[in-house]
């Protein structure tokens, strides 16, 4: 008989019990038993691992960085929803010292429950005083923590990284890899298991590991002024901060809202409570020394400290960038302008910016415009002085000829009759061609800034002549933009310079230019004594048109006082000067402004007259900027001839030339004129349009008008009652 539980016959001489049998090569463990029933499935027990909780503590000062946490939760809730097996991994970069590593650790904090597996944390100092911490001494301690036997962990970083993903494995391990250098600092630092979540955190961008690791990528910006006043709450107290708004506010704006900054000051105002917030701020103010007062003695409690460690991981001509642009005028940069500074061609430039910009040291916040946080902007300033290697000036200059070459060349697009002045061809580089009145417009309006603070780069710097062609080139620019007290400080800027350079010329233009900025900014008195030097400096250098320009500004700035028939009379010389001298587009303009000082004067017929004979030679000549202003007048004249459907028509086309020219007084000035015309033909819902629009543009630039637009405006609501339209107004004689 044969047992069933073994298969085999007592009969063998083998007694039924336990029989253990084993034939061939035999790994791992064996099982001795009598009878067994059912599978037999055999387990190697799993080591116990320990649990490291490596996140540094929560800092007590964390404000703010709603948005920042909103998109960060985003990622870990895409993560959770993974279902491809892809690695989940942040990267959360921005400039130095704007709080990277605080949220970093203050969401690590707030997500560590979901990773029971524990929590991996390092500062691999890839921008600190101290050698960064290489990715095998990482993965060393890192592989310690999860239990790793010194003695087995490898010696070559290639298997210890292999080791790393293998321990890692189907774990809910949280990594947070904290101030790396760059991608290849962290990637053998990675985790291959979708259960884990990495945070990274660097000044670098990191391009490659979103490229190729799918990393993403949480840019931080600067604080809101809300949360930077939470943060000095936190730091000195409630009591103090609302004590001081003003000072407050002054201290946030010192410090560009860069937490590091906010809160080295803050520690030096917890440290000197006997002293007010406004006595701290006033090394702040002083470009000079603000990198002084943000020093608390400490390597990471310096601001110019903590941006060195930024600059010594760039390439020479980077950090030479870098420098220069601390230096530049303006508050931001194109990629035309970059290359003449640094004297390279534009696609190297481009290159170096995208260095910086990789660096978080410089930000590209529109298409090829590039601007540097205050701070560091007086770090660049600050280390460009100490670079014996370093000579600013060439680099300047050329950037200051880039700027009045484009700037001369734009100017011509937009007003191609305008006198003409000669200015010195230099070597130049590679500009942006500027070839219609659009592109021209949208290239000053990006660089007003930058071409008002070069002006006043070349005044400091003695470079007269730069700063009156300068100021020459932007002249129309911001005339037509209603810019008048900007018009005003570069005229003045211009004439220091013209009287110093000894260029009668140049000051005779210059007066002119000041005396018109002036009487838009109703400062009548000292408009004429301007205008009054710059007729006799042109009497004086022979200037026939030089002398009708100065006439016809005379009646503008006579019209502007209510003195129509002095007006007329400087109308009338101007254009017998402009007559005399063949200057066909300063008769055209002549003849208009003799026509609205007539309209003033009540002699409409005579407007009519003057003006259709300004159209002619107008549009013979291709000047859209006076055709406009003449059918103004003529729009004006028809009105109070009692021809409405005339004056409308008129005024529309005019309007429309002003659209496109982007000429913001006079295109409201007509606008005003149209609600006039149309309101006495009973079209009030149009009317009112008019005077709408033309009330938003005329508060845009600051202009007076805007009370009489808006007071016609209340009234046509009110039933009329002391609407009527307007019997002087501006915008035929021009300028």
């Amino acid at each position: 008989m044969s047992d069933e539980n073994t298969g085999k016959s007592h009969m063998d001489g083998v007694s039924p019990g336990t029989h253990n049998e084993v034939s061939g090569t035999v790994m791992g463990p064996l099982i001795q038993a009598g009878t067994v029933h059912g599978g037999i499935h055999l387990h190697q027990a799993r080591p116990e691992w320990p649990t490291p909780r490596q996140l540094p503590a929560v800092s007590h000062h964390f404000v703010g960085r709603s948005g920042a946490l909103t998109e960060l939760g985003r990622t870990l809730d895409g993560a959770a929803k993974n279902t491809s097996g892809v690695v989940a991994i942040t990267a959360i970069s921005g400039t130095a010292g704007i709080g990277k590593t605080a949220l970093a650790i203050h969401w690590a904090h707030q997500i560590a429950d979901q990773f029971p597996d524990g929590q991996l944390y390092i500062n691999l100092k890839g921008f600190d005083t101290q050698s960064p911490v290489e990715p095998e001494q990482a993965l060393h301690a890192f592989l310690s923590a999860l239990g790793i036997e010194v003695g087995k962990i490898p010696l070559y970083p290639d298997a210890q990284a292999a080791l790393f993903r293998s321990t890692l494995n189907d774990r809910r391990v949280l990594i947070v890899l904290d101030n790396a250098r760059d991608a290849q600092h962290v990637r053998p630092l990675l985790p291959a298991s979708p259960t884990c979540f990495t945070i990274i955190t660097s000044r670098n961008r990191v391009d490659s590991l979103v490229v190729r690791e799918g990393v993403q990528r949480v840019i931080l910006n600067l604080m809101s002024h809300d949360d930077a006043r939470a943060l000095l709450v936190k730091r000195v107290g409630s009591d103090r901060v609302n004590s001081e708004p003003a000072a407050v506010d002054d201290v946030i704006r010192l410090c560009g809202r860069l937490p590091l900054a906010l809160s080295i000051v803050a520690a030096r105002a917890a440290a000197q409570p006997q002293y007010s917030i406004s006595s701290l701020t006033e090394d702040l103010l002083d470009e000079r020394t603000r990198l002084d007062a943000l020093d608390l003695h400490e390597a990471d409690l310096r601001i110019e400290a903590v941006f060195s460690w930024s600059l010594r991981l760039l390439t020479p001509h980077g950090s030479r960038l870098f420098e220069l642009l601390g230096v530049a005028p303006g508050s931001d940069i194109g990629i035309y302008a970059s290359a003449v500074l640094a004297d390279v061609p534009r696609s190297a430039a481009s290159a170096l910016l995208t260095e910086l910009t990789q660096a978080h040291l410089v930000e590209e916040y529109l298409p090829h415009r590039y601007r540097l946080h205050d701070l560091l902007r007086a770090y660049a300033a600050r280390v460009a002085g100490c670079d014996d290697e370093l000579d600013l000036k060439p680099a300047l200059q050329r950037l200051l000829d880039f700027y009045l070459h484009t700037s001369h060349s734009g100017d011509r697009i937009l007003d191609p009759l305008r006198e003409s002045i000669r200015i010195e061809e230099n070597q130049r580089h590679a500009s942006p061609s500027l070839t219609g009145r659009q592109q021209a417009q949208n290239w000053f309006a990006v660089e007003h800034d930058n071409l008002l603070s070069a002006a006043r780069y070349a005044a400091e710097n003695e470079l007269d002549e730069r700063a009156v062609w300068l100021a020459w080139s932007l002249t129309t620019f911001l005339h037509r933009g209603g810019h008048w007290h900007d018009y005003q400080e570069i005229q003045r800027i211009a004439l220091r310079s013209a009287l110093r350079a000894g260029e009668k010329s140049a000051q005779a233009i210059t007066h002119r230019n000041l005396g018109n900025a002036l009487a838009q900014l109703k400062r009548y008195d000292d408009a004429a004594e301007n205008h009054r030097m710059a007729l006799a400096l042109f009497e004086e250098l022979g200037d026939k048109r030089g002398q009708a320009r100065v006439h016809h500004a005379l009646g503008f700035l006579s019209e502007k006082r209510e003195d129509y028939a002095t007006a007329l009379e400087h109308g009338q010389h101007a254009l017998t000067l402009y007559r005399a001298g063949e200057d066909q587009a300063g008769e055209a303009r002549a003849l208009n402004a003799m026509g609205w000082y007539q309209a003033m004067l009540g002699n409409y017929e005579a407007t009519v007259s003057n003006c259709r004979q300004a159209l002619v030679i107008l549009r013979t000549l291709d000047d859209p900027t006076y055709e406009a202003h003449t059918l103004d007048s003529l729009g004006y004249a028809h009105h109070h001839m009692g021809d409405f459907e005339q004056a409308i028509s008129c005024f529309r086309t005019a309007i429309e030339l002003y659209r496109e020219l982007e000429d913001q007084y006079y295109y409201a000035a007509t606008l005003h004129h149209l609600g006039d015309a149309l309101h006495e033909l009973g079209n009030a819902e149009e009317a009112r349009a008019a005077w709408r629009e033309a009330a938003s543009v005329l508060h845009n630039i600051g202009h007076s008008e805007e009370e009489e637009v808006s007071a016609k405006l209340v009234a046509s609501f009110m039933g009329g009652e002391g609407l009527k339209s307007s019997e002087t107004g501006e915008g035929a004689a021009g300028r």
